[in-house]
């Protein structure tokens, strides 16, 4: 009984097409790895040698993201995508080891398919996206990490969204993200909105504080948990493009 209430809390497969990649070029993809992985993924390329890998979040699949996709063509940037097991068109049951294991896929697509090495490899990671991130880049070497509106621990996020429930005393304590962020070296870069209603700005803090330097927090004045990227507007852009330019030494 309590693995199906974590489930549901945690996971919210989304399927719907939202329209992000229909008139923008892209190459639609299938990454297949170990374990029967047949993940949906998407490359739109751009004439750069830095590649990010955008892992999306709790409620959305990769025919969401426009605001990204905007950001990574205003930078000059390809991008591979895709999506979890159980989300978009990727068959499967989203579990937390999945997505870890999804993410593990995507990003050996990327070095071994696609020919990126490593210090031309940009993670990006939103809200759900940054927890997985996270743990990808405890054994995964890049340039840089990004991660957006990213949330501590998955019991204080059920004590957050949950306080009537005693979430916190039955769940497994997953997405342990402030505990992994103590172990990453690279530059990271931390986005989160003031506003965030789904997960509170003090969670960005918290996990600032606990992470290792080089690393920069941007605190994105009035934005929610999703428009972070449109509210920051062009300043944000810049800090994007210098924190990325400056870890890829371009």
């Amino acid at each position: 009984m309590i693995g199906l209430i974590e489930k549901a809390l945690t996971f919210k497969p989304n399927k719907v097409d939202h329209g992000a990649l229909r008139d923008r070029p892209h190459s639609r993809l299938r990454i297949r790895g170990a374990h029967g992985l047949d993940l949906d993924a998407a490359w739109i390329a751009h004439p750069s040698p830095i590649a990010a890998l955008l892992i999306h979040g709790n409620r959305h699949n990769i025919t969401k993201f426009a605001d990204h996709y905007d950001l990574f063509a205003t930078l000059g940037i390809s991008c591979l995508t895709f999506d979890f097991p159980g989300y978009g068109q990727s068959p499967g049951c989203p579990t937390e080891e999945s997505l870890y294991k999804s993410a593990a896929a995507a990003y050996s697509f990327l070095r071994d398919d696609l020919k990126y090495s490593a210090d031309r490899i940009v993670i990006y990671g939103c809200s759900l996206g940054g927890a997985v991130a996270l743990n990808l880049v405890q054994d995964s070497a890049a340039a840089c990490l990004i991660t957006e509106s990213t949330f501590t621990n998955s019991r204080e996020m059920a004590a957050h969204l949950y306080p009537w429930l005693p979430l916190r005393l039955l769940l497994p304590n997953r997405f342990t993200n402030s505990t992994k962020i103590q172990k990453v070296t690279m530059p990271h870069l931390l986005i989160h909105g003031s506003h965030d209603e789904v997960v509170p700005v003090h969670m960005a803090h918290t996990l600032f504080d606990m992470a290792q330097e080089p690393k920069k927090l941007v605190i994105v004045p009035d934005a929610s948990h999703t428009d972070t990227i449109p509210s920051g507007g062009e300043k944000l852009r810049e800090e994007i493009s210098t924190f990325i330019r400056k870890a890829t030494l371009q």
